[in-house]
């Protein structure tokens, strides 16, 4: 890892932070991070992301948002899957219908456990969102939950890496990750320049 430059995340920094609170931080973010790469005027390098002071039994599952692709690295894949911007928002899209649905089952007023609960149920019999970035986060959800998890003593928490253009792409993600989970969700600015150590893949895929 020598000759990486580190970046240090602190996840739970950004856990329960209102939606325009970490946009106005991202912004800010991204200006002071530009003006500093104008006057280095640096070429693309190699990051190497660690988390420090995180817990031995949680794992970052690290999310990259860039302009029109999320890129989620799990814990055992050899390559990372990949959405594409499109996709999320015909999530969005779906995700929306689902909770007009609930409403209309449970009533006006509900709270946000009751609507968990029925994300649960739906997603996991759900044929439109089977190769989804909702699936990919239901399932990572799940294993938290599960007897595997458990018995592991792991647990795995998303860690959004947003790059510069990539904010609309963190906008749709944010809300499926709000609504459909309760996962405990990072943020971190990326300047488009930075690339992962195992960022290897091109092109696309479904999940």
């Amino acid at each position: 890892m020598r000759g990486r430059n580190p970046v240090t995340l602190f996840p739970f920094l950004s856990v329960l932070i209102s939606t325009m609170g970490v946009l106005s931080f991202l912004a800010v973010t991204f200006l002071l991070f530009a003006q500093q790469e104008q006057a280095a005027n640096a070429p693309k390098k190699v990051v190497e992301v660690n988390w420090v002071g995180a817990p031995p039994h949680v794992s970052p599952i690290l999310v990259e948002l860039h302009a029109d692709t999320v890129r989620v690295h799990g814990p055992t894949w050899k390559e990372p899957r990949v959405f594409s911007t499109k996709m999320l928002e015909e999530e969005v899209r779906l995700i929306k219908t689902l909770e007009r649905r609930a409403a209309d089952q449970m009533g006006i007023v509900y709270d946000r456990y009751q609507l968990w609960l029925f994300f649960k149920n739906a997603i996991s019999t759900s044929d439109e969102l089977r190769e989804s970035f909702t699936m990919a986060m239901h399932k990572l959800e799940l294993y938290n939950l599960s007897g595997a998890g458990r018995k592991e003593f792991k647990q795995r928490y998303p860690i959004l890496l947003v790059y510069s253009r990539g904010v609309k792409t963190y906008d749709l993600a944010s809300y499926l990750l709000d609504t459909t989970t309760q996962l405990n969700v990072g943020v971190e600015p990326m300047l488009e320049g930075w690339e992962l150590p195992y960022q290897k893949v091109t092109g696309s895929s479904k999940g």
